[in-house]
């Protein structure tokens, strides 16, 4: 697609930016964030290392992208492979 400068005489590319992320709807992200505040409250006291709390988002993200919206199902498939630790 070409933008004409009417003025100038000059035209300009337009570049298209395609669409590639999903947004959520604000029910959906308060699902989120509880399932992830859940998760997070079972794992050592919140002093889990930053790529744990990463991976634990990244699989509620990805999840809820596949279409799950149960917040104790994304909580508990998140933790899948973690347990507490005994202090």
């Amino acid at each position: 697609m070409r933008l004409v400068n009417v003025l100038e005489g000059e035209m300009a590319d337009i570049i298209p930016f395609p669409r590639r992320l999903k947004v959520f709807d604000p029910d959906l992200t308060t699902t989120m964030g509880d399932a992830y505040d859940k998760a997070m409250s079972t794992l050592d006291d919140g002093r889990s290392e930053l790529v744990i709390r990463e991976l634990i988002a990244k699989r509620i993200v990805r999840m809820a992208q596949s279409g799950e919206v149960d917040a104790e199902f994304l909580c508990t498939s998140a933790l899948s492979g973690f347990r507490k630790t005994a202090r």
